[in-house]
């Protein structure tokens, strides 16, 4: 099944990845692939 709609932090389209710590649905701009969290949570981790 795949999930895309519009990203939570920048609302563009072609969300597609979920965020571990809150769950937001963003895309790939707006995601960390490396710690699998969004630009949001992992400016709140540093």
């Amino acid at each position: 099944m795949d999930l895309m709609g519009l990203c939570s932090i920048c609302g563009k389209p072609g969300a597609m990845f979920t965020c571990s710590l809150c769950g937001r649905l963003v895309c790939s701009n707006c995601f960390d692939s490396h710690n699998s969290v969004c630009s949001n949570c992992k400016v709140g981790k540093q």
